[in-house]
C-alpha cells in the first residue's frame, strides 16, 4: 500500500525576511509618522490629547489672520454629537486638541470632519489647492488626573516649549489659555470662549483635586536639552594686581633667635 503523503515544512534561506535590522519600509522625512496600526478603542467617554501636524513648505499657522480664522472654525466645530473641543493651541507647522469623545467612533468621525473642514479653510485664505495635514492624527487617551493636568499644561503652554514665546510670558493668544482658570482665578478674557465647556470630571476638577497642583499662568513644560538655548557663559574679570597683593600677603616668615654666647 502506499503510505500517507507528509506535508514537508518550508524552510525561509537565511538572510531573507522576519524581523531584522533595517527591514520594513523606509521611513519617509525627517521624523517617524503615526502608526497606521489600529487606535485603541474606547467605549465611554474619555478625554484625548490630538494632535495634527501640516505638510512642508506651507506658511506658519502662527499668523494674526490664520489665527482668527483657524479660532472662528474651531467655535462653529468644537461640539458634536458625542465629542468636543475643550482646549486647543495652534503652533507654527502643528495644532493640539485637547477633547472628550464617547467613543473611539465617536472621535474619528468628527476628528475626519474637523479635519477635512480645517484644511478647506485654511486652502481659501492662502489661495491654493492640495494636501494640507501631512499625516493622519496622533492621539493619546488621557486616564489619570496627574496625566490631565501634564496634557494641559502641555497644550496650554506649548509655545514656551517651541520657543515662540519666552518662559516668563503669560497667557498664549493662538489658544485657548486665555480662558483657562490660572492660579483658581476666573478666565481674564471677557470674550465668549472658542472651545466647548469641559464635562467631563478629568477636564473639570479631577486634574486639580486628585493631582494637588493648580496650573500658574507662568508653568511652562519640560524643554528638552536639544531644544534649549546655549546660555553665555559669564566672564570673570581679572582682579587688579594691587587688589590681589593686599587680599593674598604672605605669611611673615619668624627668624630663628640666634644664641647669645
Amino acid at each position: 500500500m502506499v503510505g500517507k503523503a507528509k506535508q514537508l515544512e518550508f524552510v525561509w534561506p537565511l538572510g531573507h525576511g522576519g524581523v531584522r535590522k533595517g527591514a520594513g519600509r523606509p521611513r519617509q522625512g525627517d521624523r517617524a509618522r503615526v502608526s497606521h496600526r489600529g487606535r485603541e478603542a474606547f467605549s465611554k467617554e474619555h478625554v484625548v490629547h490630538v494632535t495634527c501636524r501640516l505638510e512642508k513648505g506651507l506658511p506658519s499657522l502662527r499668523n494674526a489672520t490664520t489665527v482668527e480664522v483657524l479660532m472662528k472654525h474651531l467655535a462653529r466645530v468644537c461640539e458634536r454629537a458625542g465629542f468636543r473641543v475643550v482646549e486647543y493651541s495652534i503652533q507654527g507647522n502643528h495644532i493640539h486638541l485637547l477633547c472628550e469623545a464617547a467613543s473611539s467612533e465617536a472621535l474619528s468621525a468628527a476628528m475626519n470632519g474637523i479635519l477635512s473642514g480645517m484644511a478647506r479653510v485654511l486652502n481659501n485664505h492662502w489661495g491654493r489647492r492640495g494636501r494640507v495635514f501631512a499625516d493622519r492624527y496622533h492621539a493619546e487617551l488621557i486616564t489619570t488626573p496627574t496625566q490631565c493636568r501634564n496634557a494641559l499644561l502641555y497644550v496650554l503652554a506649548n509655545a514656551k516649549k517651541h520657543g515662540y514665546l519666552p518662559l516668563s510670558a503669560g497667557a498664549d493668544p493662538c489658544s485657548t489659555a486665555p480662558w483657562f482658570p490660572f492660579d483658581s482665578q476666573p478666565s481674564r478674557c471677557h470674550d465668549p470662549k472658542p472651545a466647548a465647556q469641559p464635562r467631563t470630571w478629568l477636564l473639570r476638577t479631577g486634574w486639580h483635586v486628585r493631582s494637588r497642583a493648580r496650573l500658574s499662568l507662568h508653568d511652562h513644560p519640560r524643554i528638552p536639552k536639544s531644544a534649549r538655548k546655549p546660555q553665555p557663559k559669564p566672564q570673570c574679570k581679572p582682579q587688579p594686581k594691587q587688589a590681589l597683593r593686599s587680599s593674598h600677603r604672605p605669611a611673615r616668615r619668624h627668624k630663628p633667635r640666634q644664641l647669645q654666647e
